[in-house]
C-alpha cells in the first residue's frame, strides 16, 4: 500500500513539469521585418544597390501592407515597382506568408551607409490602417573606384549608351542667323535618369547656346531598370565662319569589367555664311492693254508664287522663334519664378540649374550660392529642410542677382560682391543675408 501511494504521489508531481514547456513556450510574433541588402558587400559609389523589405504576417495576410523607407543623407532611395512579390516561409514551425519590397539605393559618395528601419502600416481587409510596425536598419559599405571623380553624380553598371542626333544635318549650307539642334539620349541599366551628370556644351564665340531642360524617362521590366535621360540643345550661329561644335561625355565605371569607361558623342564642324542682303524687283511694262493685262496676270502669279515661297518660311521662322524663346535665359527665369511660388523642392533645383545653364558662365559662376539652401535640404548631410516661403526668398534673392547682373553698368554689377566667390568675406555679408533668409524655414 505505501508503495502504491509513493506511485501516485510522483505521477501527480510530474503531471504539472511535463505540461510546463506548452504552456510557457513563446509564440511566434503575428508580424515579422525582416530588412536585408544586396549586394552586401563590394558596392561602389553610384551603383544600385537592391533594398529588400520582407513583411511576414502569421497564418494569413489580410491585405498588403504600406512600407515606407526614410531617406539617406548622402544617397537616393528610389522604389521602381508599385507591386511587391508575394512570399511565403516557415519560422519554427510556423507558416508565414507576405510581401517582398525592393527599393535601390544610389550612394553619392564613398564610405558606411545605414539605412534606416522601414515603417510598415498594417491594413485590414476594408484598406483601414490598424497599426505601425518597424523594420531594422541596415549598414552598408561603399567604395570609391580608382579614377572616379565623385564631386558629380557616378554612373556605376553593366551597360551605358550615348546616342546623339543632329537637325538639320551638319552639312546643310546654313547662314548667319541659322540654329541646329542637338539631341543626346544617354541609356544606362540599374541606373535611372536622374542620377545621370548634367552635360557641359560648350561653344566658340559667334555661337550661342540654349540648354532645353532634361527629360529623364525610367522604364522597369520584369524587375530591370532602365535609365533614360534625353538632353537638348540649340546651338544659333550669330555670323558667319566655320565652326567647330565640341563632343561631349559621359564617364562611367563598368562593373562588369571592373574599369573606368567614358560614353562619347562626337562634335561636328559647321560652315555658316553670312546672310542673304536681299533683292529687289524691278519691270518695265509697255503700253498697250494686252501688255497691261500681262503685267497683272504675271503681278499675279508673282504673289502667288511669293507667298508659296513665303508661308512655309513663315512657319519655319515662327517655329524657330518659338524654339529661340523655349530655350532662352528668360523663359527658364520666368519658370523658375513659377517654381518659387510652390514647394517643390526638386523642380526648383531643375528649374534654378537650368537658369543658371543659360547665363554667360562668370554670371552662373557668381551666382553658385543661390542654390546652396536647396542642395542642403536635397543632398544635405544631414537634410534640410524645405518650405515654400524658403522658395519665395530664393525667388527674391533671385529677381535681385538677375536684374543687377543685366545692368550695363559695371558699377552696378561691381554691386554684387556677395555674387563673386572670389570677393572678400566682409563684402559677402549683404548677399548672404539674403541667401541665409532664403534658406530659413
Amino acid at each position: 500500500m505505501r508503495m502504491l501511494w509513493l506511485c501516485l504521489l510522483t505521477l501527480w508531481l510530474a503531471a504539472p513539469v511535463q505540461a510546463q514547456p506548452a504552456t510557457g513556450a513563446s509564440p511566434q510574433p503575428p508580424i515579422l521585418v525582416r530588412t536585408s541588402v544586396a549586394p552586401a558587400q563590394g558596392a561602389v559609389v553610384g551603383q544600385r544597390i537592391a533594398l529588400y523589405v520582407d513583411v511576414l504576417f502569421r497564418g494569413e495576410m489580410p491585405r498588403p501592407p504600406r512600407v515606407t523607407v526614410p531617406e539617406l543623407p548622402g544617397a537616393q532611395i528610389i522604389r521602381f515597382e508599385s507591386q511587391a512579390t508575394t512570399i511565403n516561409d516557415t519560422i519554427a514551425g510556423t507558416a508565414y506568408i507576405g510581401q517582398r519590397f525592393e527599393f535601390a539605393v544610389y550612394a553619392r559618395h564613398g564610405g558606411s551607409f545605414t539605412v534606416p528601419p522601414a515603417t510598415v502600416t498594417v491594413l485590414d481587409r476594408d484598406g483601414n490602417e490598424t497599426s505601425t510596425v518597424h523594420g531594422e536598419a541596415v549598414t552598408v559599405a561603399v567604395a570609391v573606384p580608382p579614377g572616379v571623380d565623385v564631386s558629380k553624380p557616378v554612373i556605376a553598371s553593366n551597360r551605358v549608351e550615348l546616342d546623339e542626333s543632329w537637325a538639320p544635318s551638319p552639312t546643310t549650307a546654313f547662314r548667319a542667323g541659322d540654329a541646329i539642334v542637338r539631341t543626346i539620349t544617354r541609356t544606362a541599366a540599374d541606373v535611372p535618369g536622374l542620377a545621370m551628370r548634367d552635360l557641359g556644351f560648350a561653344a566658340p564665340p559667334g555661337v550661342r547656346v540654349y540648354v532645353d531642360t532634361p527629360v529623364s524617362r525610367d522604364e522597369v521590366a520584369r524587375g530591370v531598370v532602365t535609365g533614360r535621360r534625353t538632353d537638348k540643345v540649340t546651338y544659333v550661329f550669330e555670323q558667319e565662319g566655320r565652326y567647330a561644335l565640341p563632343e561631349v561625355a559621359q564617364p562611367w565605371w563598368d562593373l562588369g569589367a571592373g574599369t573606368l569607361r567614358q560614353a562619347s558623342g562626337a562634335g561636328v564642324a559647321v560652315a555658316v555664311t553670312a546672310a542673304p542682303s536681299g533683292s529687289g524687283l524691278g519691270q518695265s511694262v509697255g503700253g498697250g492693254a494686252w501688255q497691261l493685262m500681262a503685267a497683272v496676270v504675271a503681278g499675279a502669279a508673282t504673289i502667288v508664287a511669293l507667298l508659296v515661297w513665303a508661308l512655309p518660311r513663315l512657319d519655319a521662322w515662327r517655329a524657330r522663334r518659338r524654339q529661340r524663346w523655349e530655350a532662352s535665359e528668360a523663359k527658364a527665369f520666368r519658370d523658375l519664378m513659377a517654381a518659387c511660388r510652390g514647394d517643390d523642392a526638386t523642380g526648383l533645383y531643375g528649374a534654378l540649374a537650368t537658369w543658371r545653364r543659360r547665363l554667360p558662365a562668370e554670371a552662373a559662376s557668381r551666382l553658385a550660392p543661390l542654390a546652396e539652401p536647396l542642395e542642403q535640404a536635397l543632398f544635405g548631410s544631414p537634410r534640410g529642410m524645405w518650405s515654400p516661403p524658403q522658395a519665395k526668398r530664393l525667388g527674391d534673392a533671385a529677381q535681385a542677382a538677375r536684374t543687377a547682373l543685366l545692368v550695363p553698368d559695371r558699377q552696378a554689377v561691381a554691386a554684387l560682391p556677395p555674387l563673386n566667390p572670389g570677393a572678400a568675406v566682409g563684402a559677402r555679408a549683404p548677399l548672404q543675408q539674403v541667401l541665409n533668409r532664403a534658406g530659413d524655414r
